[in-house]
């Protein structure tokens, strides 16, 4: 018998350098081609096939319009959707434990020598079958059910679906967050337009009394400084319109990321409604559920301001992620009950069918086989113990994770609150300065028009103007900005 024998000097990796390197050759060779970076082309073909895939949205959207949209496309949201779907996916496959396993194992061999071999570890129940020598081809049908598994299993089921409502819990928390951006990202565009307003009335101001005092300086009633004064504050304000306008666009940019439409979107605001009253918000924000609060709640527990004591009661019923932090602890718990079950006596029956025929033999043999197996562990050099502690500690860190949970929404309620109140102070506040400058500015001008005053006189009564109409605009959007994350604070579930 003529025997082949392997080619010597030559190595996998030789092997594999020369395939690669006639592989690369013909670009090698084409005259003027740059070399082109793969993952270069691939990143600009994957932000180009993003922006075609975003939808186009041009037209006026108000408030709820937005969040409704951002909820249907922010791949945040979608993110969190399809971390429920893969959830539920495990919680499924943990529940088909519970049930029979049916396999189908064929083994075809051959060879001068018998042996054992297993089928294919990924395939379970696993069927171990003995070999003998020269040809032999067996097919076998196996099922297998557990009758008893120590709470194993269930425990497993159990971890699935506390995970499960976990990740449901989390996908309605990225939904509030995904809300809260989209209204912040709202109002910011309406407060910069705002402010728009301010400085294009600014300009105007300053564009009419610099034509004036140029008419002025010509009948040589003023001196030309005073056409100098005016002409850099009127550049100065020009200067501050166009970076209004500038930060307006980049709030329509920010607006349409969080909505995640695509860029090539032209999305329109429409002014908001005036935020009703910091009472009149809290009383609409715990009415929904104070009747089931009721009886879960002694009376006369509270140790807080009556305001502040509802708010926290309504977020601890409302809070996604005070529920989704409650059920990681039951999955923890779960888990250490199924650590402990693992150590327990396994019982599962089974049956199987076989049918085999070998070189030498007449006909196929046939037959069937059933029973229970049952196995319990009774040593393991301490792995039992180190699992179980795994496992309760594991439990205590989720516990610690829920209490920090609860803290930070403590937190945000009683920021919220705060900066609500201070806001809706600041608005009074602002709006009587803002009459105080408005005057103060018209007076200013009639006696620099009038001869009795100097123009710095009428551009510091204009500037005081302005910031007071600024600080309107800025105390409503901290107002409307607050009463947001107030909202989110209790888990206002957005609309």
């Amino acid at each position: 018998m003529r025997r082949y024998r392997p080619l010597r000097g030559i190595t996998a990796a030789t092997l594999t350098l020369t395939l690669n390197f006639a592989l690369t050759l013909p670009s090698m060779c084409a005259p003027g081609t740059p070399p082109r970076s793969r993952a270069t082309d691939t990143k600009r073909d994957y932000l180009e096939t993003l922006i075609q895939d975003r939808p186009v949205v041009n037209r006026i959207l108000t408030i709820d319009e937005a969040v409704t949209i951002a909820l249907k496309e922010s791949p945040i949201v979608r993110g969190a959707v399809d971390e429920l779907d893969a959830a539920q996916g495990r919680l499924s496959a943990d529940r088909a434990r519970t049930g029979p396993y049916v396999t189908a194992n064929t083994f075809v061999s051959g060879g001068s020598n018998a042996n054992s071999l297993a089928s294919p570890t990924l395939i379970g129940p696993q069927m171990i079958q003995q070999l003998p020598r020269n040809a032999y081809f067996d097919q076998n049908l196996m099922a297998m059910y557990p009758l008893y598994t120590g709470g194993r299993l269930t425990a497993l089921t159990r971890k699935a679906a506390a995970l499960e409502s976990a990740s449901a819990a989390g996908a309605e928390g990225r939904k509030q967050e995904v809300a809260l951006l989209t209204r912040a990202a709202y109002r910011a565009v309406i407060a910069r337009r705002a402010l728009v307003a301010v400085q294009q009335a600014r300009v105007r101001d300053d564009e009419e009394r610099l034509r004036l005092d140029r008419l002025r300086l010509g009948q040589e009633q003023i001196p030309a400084y005073y056409v100098q004064r005016d002409e850099a504050a009127s550049a100065g304000a020009r200067q501050d319109l166009t970076n209004a306008l500038r930060d307006t666009e980049l709030s329509l940019i920010q607006l349409e990321t969080v909505m995640g439409v695509s860029p090539a979107s032209r999305v329109e605001v429409t002014g908001t409604t005036a935020p009703p009253a910091s009472g009149e918000l809290i009383a609409s924000l715990i009415a929904p559920v104070v009747g089931s609060m009721a009886a879960s709640v002694p009376p006369g527990s509270a140790v807080l301001p009556p305001d502040l004591e509802a708010l926290l009661r309504v977020a601890e019923w409302q809070r996604p992620e005070l529920r989704a932090a409650e059920a990681r602890v039951v999955a923890a718990a779960e888990d250490a009950r199924a650590v402990r079950g693992g150590y327990r006596p396994q019982v599962s029956a089974f049956g199987m069918g076989d049918l085999s025929k070998a070189r030498g033999q007449r006909g196929a043999f046939g037959g069937t086989t059933y029973g229970v197996v049952a196995a319990v562990p009774l040593y393991d050099s301490g792995q039992r113990q180190a699992d179980t502690r795994t496992a309760d500690a594991d439990r205590r860190r989720e516990e610690q994770d829920r209490a920090r949970i609860g803290l930070e929404i403590i937190q945000e309620v009683r920021n919220a609150l705060l900066n609500l109140r201070a806001a809706e102070q600041n608005i009074a506040t602002a709006k009587v300065a803002l009459e105080s400058a408005r005057e103060e500015y018209r007076v200013a001008d009639l006696r620099y028009q009038s001869g009795r005053s100097i123009v710095t006189d009428s551009l510091d009564a204009l500037t005081t103007r302005v910031q007071a109409e600024s600080n309107v605009v800025q105390a409503t959007y901290e107002y409307d900005s607050a009463a947001d994350q107030l909202r989110r604070a209790v888990g206002e579930t957005p609309r």
